[in-house]
């Protein structure tokens, strides 16, 4: 859930402001050398304002990483649509280990993938589905609002100012240093507008709210 026109999010317990939280990247400051591609495909390019990656023909998956760390919490915002004639696929990574091979820790959050065409967030390197979301469906074409990372142990993907999943899980240090990037799987897919942020957040109240009351009033 979004307020403050957009820059204020709840997730679950944690109050996110990004209008306070300190701007560690921008796409707009981005040379296209800070960007190496790591995996897979080739087929990356880096343009002014956005990053294209695959094909309509494209038969393997690939992945683009800022070749810079991020140390502790990140959160990544930015834009995303599937390009047309393909049909699924916006993935994107953060605090991810690239020292380990094939793949280290960290965390892949998806629109419209794997799973059924659901969102859902993995937990590498096992890649396997840690948490996911039926509800929310990715139409080709369409541009997605994405707010997506971690916050204290609390791993979220946001679309269009909604939190579409949700994932806890304290494993990882908070003083660990890791990689951000974008993916493509069989598909071609376009990435703009990205900022990546320290998070500054603020504790939320959540309470369990009954539907009914019980026996007596109680």
């Amino acid at each position: 859930m979004a307020a403050g026109g957009d820059r204020v999010f709840t997730v679950i317990d944690k109050r996110l402001d990004l209008s306070a939280s300190e701007v560690l990247y921008r796409f707009d400051r981005f040379d296209p050398a800070d960007w190496q591609t790591v995996r897979g495909t080739p087929r990356w390019q880096v343009l002014p304002g956005k990053i294209v990656g695959g094909g309509p023909d494209e038969p393997t998956h690939g992945q683009i990483f800022f070749r810079e760390p991020v140390v502790g919490d990140v959160v990544m915002e930015f834009d995303a649509r599937i390009v047309p004639p393909s049909y699924h696929d916006l993935v994107w990574f953060w605090n991810v280990d690239l020292g380990e091979k094939p793949w280290g820790t960290g965390y892949l959050g998806c629109l419209g993938g794997w799973w059924s065409d659901s969102p859902g967030i993995e937990k590498l390197p096992r890649f396997t589905p840690s948490a996911i979301a039926p509800s929310f469906s990715t139409k080709p074409g369409e541009t997605y609002h994405i707010v997506s990372g971690s916050i204290k142990g609390s791993h979220f993907v946001i679309a269009n100012g909604r939190l579409v999943v949700y994932l806890s899980d304290s494993e990882y240090p908070k003083d660990r240093a890791g990689y951000f990037g974008f993916g493509i799987y069989e598909s071609m897919a376009e990435y703009s507008n990205l900022t990546v942020y320290r998070p500054r957040w603020t504790s939320a109240h959540c309470r369990y709210e009954p539907g009914t009351k019980r026996a007596g009033g109680k």
